[in-house]
């Protein structure tokens, strides 16, 4: 890590992100709870989400907020109109609900140029809200699609928008700190996005694109709470690690990442440890060239 204001040698830096930004109201609120008294630096914005202009209000009144695109292709609504992409959404605007079935229907032949269109419409919703994406990321790990990751990379590029999720996390990682109630499916992930993680770097590399050394968040999925943020800060090792989340005061789970993400103990942990909580926008320089080298 380069030694820059604020990037000091010797200090890890964790970026903070809450997923379904703008999905509904309930996530928008436990965002805005989580950033104001809480570690959440970074927030990723459904531009299709029911709670979408209020979701821009929080963003701009919180400028310490780093918001980017959480591209969304499934399990969720549409930018464009049905007649404009009818190989991706129903009629009323609702692309496929089912992650997995959604994943296999981009592999027919004649969609790329309907995915590059709403994924361009998307990408300019934010920009016509007045935000300027830090990051981008996918709803589901959809980005992560071999189809679709090179799409998001270039749109991301020719906005100037150099951090993209690469999701995937090391098996140490997974049988660490999966989710019990998961079962299997975890070591089924890593498996999948681990292959597409390597296919999916070189693309990143060819556009110039940057990712955090780690990522947690993905095995634990539905069992993030305050002894996970525990565990997992005593686990961090590298100097730059991303964490993902779902705060959401509409449920149970919601509710328990936010008040994890809020905890004195994950922030006196934390402080202890030498650890930062960052949001992609702390990442870039002035040139907006990111300050912080990843390592692949």
């Amino acid at each position: 890590m380069k030694q820059n204001g604020a990037h000091q040698q010797g200090r890890k830096y964790l970026v903070v992100v809450a997923d379904d930004f703008g999905r509904t109201s309930s996530v928008t609120c436990a965002v805005a709870e989580a950033h104001d008294r809480g570690i959440l630096k970074a927030a990723s914005l459904m531009a299709g989400g029911d709670a979408f202009s209020e979701a821009v209000r929080v963003a701009h009144t919180r400028k310490g907020l780093s918001v980017g695109l959480h591209v969304t292709l499934c399990d969720g609504r549409a930018v464009l109109p049905p007649s404009r992409i009818p190989g991706l959404a129903d009629r009323d605007g609702f692309f496929e609900k089912n992650p997995s079935l959604a994943w296999v229907h981009y592999m027919k032949p004649g969609l790329l140029s309907q995915i590059v269109e709403e994924v361009d419409a998307q990408f300019s919703s934010l920009e016509r809200a007045g935000i300027r994406p830090t990051h981008v990321d996918g709803h589901h790990h959809i980005h992560m699609h071999p189809l679709i990751f090179e799409v998001v990379c270039r749109m991301a590029w020719q906005r100037g928008v150099r951090w993209i999720r690469l999701t995937k996390e090391s098996l140490s990682m997974v049988i660490r700190f999966r989710s019990e109630e998961r079962g299997a499916l975890p070591f089924a992930e890593w498996a999948v996005l681990g292959v597409l993680g390597l296919y999916n770097r070189r693309i990143a590399r060819k556009y110039g694109m940057r990712s955090p050394y780690y990522l947690y968040g993905l095995s634990g999925m539905g069992g993030i709470d305050e002894e996970y943020l525990l565990r997992m800060l005593k686990h961090m090792r590298s100097p730059l690690s991303e964490l993902f989340t779902h705060p959401d005061e509409g449920t149970v789970q919601g509710r328990k990442e936010r008040e994890a993400l809020t905890s004195i103990r994950v922030r006196t942990l934390m402080e202890s440890r030498g650890i930062t909580p960052v949001g992609y926008g702390g990442l870039y320089g002035e040139d907006t060239s990111p300050s912080c080298e990843e390592r692949w």
